[in-house]
């Protein structure tokens, strides 16, 4: 059996790693590494290569840079593209921030930037898998996660599903903080990607919700995830929230705080990663496989102590002395690799994923893709009922839904009025002339990497 990923960037091995966890349940024979750099796909190549053959995963890897040969009868398709690169990402956050709004690459402005240049490249792959691997799987963690998949299910006959890992990331605090394994606690989730929350906790069939809100300060002090919210607000929102969140609920507070780093999370991944790829470039042509993998794991270090630090006002540096095991926890490739094993073993799981809604939350429209606990098993994700969200919530989500659907539109029809209602819809632009400023700044300095607009 085989398995393509769409994207061999820096997080490349994270995936290899949640492959190699699943050996016998996926039954793979093959992984293929497609990337549109061919450095990138040659070092990612050879460094994943050298890790799989250490976690003897059963499985070989190789690099292919044509897509439809890469594509051609793979049963899963995993996608983390990113055009542009790093270098787009950095007009994506900095731009607005000129402009008093917040920089991020998938919530606000920043992704719809890359909403834009994305999912004309993710339906251009669609149309391959519908051509040369028709029965294949998408397992998409390409952002903005949501968006993309939505545009997949209006505008290709590809099956996909959305992978993200903060909803898994706040089950696992939960059961940590409640004494337990992870699957002993089942939550309910319902929102967009990065806008959810988690509003049912059960355990043995009783729901411990009710203990979590009232403990909320105790359950800061275990996880740092659950720092950005006062408990006050919290207990009056009756749900725990995605850190993502964080940018409605303290929009002016998040943009002070990056406006006062100096800088974005984006110039900071570009300079760890343009600092990393010559020396990995340096190791892998001495034929230092370890030494490649040590430098690899240095930087994702610094890269993952320094998550939200930002956006936090938090100090930015990160202590990389001891990498320690950087495949530690279960992020995005755990859900990934769980799917993929509910489809081949025809077993149960129950996963928080992007899907469309059918009828999952009410208040939406059964075609919007939503994030969503859902039952996957061999025939697919099936979302599970929710119910009817709270009115606030269900508000802000009735908006961003309604941007993300006028994103598609402006990237399939090249649309500049379109482009314009997203920006204008969006909960964090809501103004004319700043949505036309970032409209017009993000055609001027990101040029063909955009659709051309009329």
């Amino acid at each position: 059996m085989k398995l393509t990923l769409l994207g061999s960037g820096v997080r490349a091995p994270f995936v290899l790693k949640g492959l190699a966890a699943e050996p016998d349940a996926l039954g793979l024979d093959e992984v293929v590494l497609h990337d549109t750099d061919p450095e990138r796909l040659e070092l990612m190549t050879a460094l994943g290569s050298h890790l799989c053959a250490e976690w003897k995963t059963g499985f070989t890897v190789r690099g292919e840079p044509d897509p439809k040969a890469a594509l051609a009868d793979a049963r899963f398709v995993f996608s983390a593209i990113r055009p542009g690169q790093e270098g787009a990402r950095v007009v994506d956050e900095e731009l607005p921030l000129k402009h008093g709004v917040l920089g991020q690459e998938t919530t606000g402005p920043g992704g719809f930037a890359m909403a834009l240049r994305t999912i004309p490249a993710m339906l251009g792959y669609a149309r391959l898998i519908e051509d040369v691997a028709p029965d294949a799987l998408l397992v998409n963690f390409t952002n903005p996660v949501g968006i993309v998949v939505q545009a997949l299910h209006d505008h290709s006959s590809v099956d996909a599903v959305g992978v993200c890992d903060g909803p898994v990331a706040m089950q696992e605090s939960v059961a940590r903080f409640l004494g337990l394994s992870r699957d002993r606690v089942y939550a309910d989730y319902f929102g967009l990607n990065h806008c959810g929350w988690i509003h049912r906790v059960l355990v043995d069939g009783r729901d411990r919700l009710p203990e979590l809100l009232n403990r909320f300060g105790e359950l800061q002090a275990t996880d740092e995830q659950w720092m950005l919210f006062d408990p006050p607000l919290v207990r009056e929102i009756g749900m725990l929230p995605m850190e993502y969140l964080y940018f409605y609920y303290y929009r002016d507070q998040a943009l002070d705080h990056i406006r006062g780093s100096g800088s974005s999370r984006a110039r900071q991944l570009l300079t760890l990663n343009d600092a990393l790829w010559p020396v990995l470039r340096a190791r892998i042509d001495a034929g230092d496989l370890p030494g490649a993998r040590a430098t690899w794991e240095r930087a994702m270090v610094e890269r993952g102590e320094t998550y939200f630090a930002r956006e936090r006002g938090q100090p930015l540096e990160a202590d990389v002395v001891e990498a320690g095991d950087i495949f530690e926890g279960e992020g995005y490739e755990g859900v990934a690799t769980a799917m993929m094993a509910a489809v081949v073993e025809r077993r149960k799981a129950t996963l928080i994923l992007n899907v469309p809604n059918r009828g999952a939350i009410g208040g939406l429209r059964d075609d919007d893709v939503v994030e969503v606990t859902c039952l996957a098993d061999e025939h697919g994700a099936h979302p599970i009922a929710q119910g009817q969200m709270p009115d606030a919530p269900l508000a802000l989500v009735g908006q961003v839904k309604l941007y993300e659907r006028l994103a598609v539109s402006a990237a399939l029809e090249g649309s500049y009025d379109a482009a314009l209602d997203a920006l204008l819809a969006h909960p964090l632009v809501a103004s004319y002339p700043i949505a036309k400023a970032l409209l017009d700044g993000y055609m001027e300095e990101l040029g063909e990497l955009l659709p051309a607009l009329r």
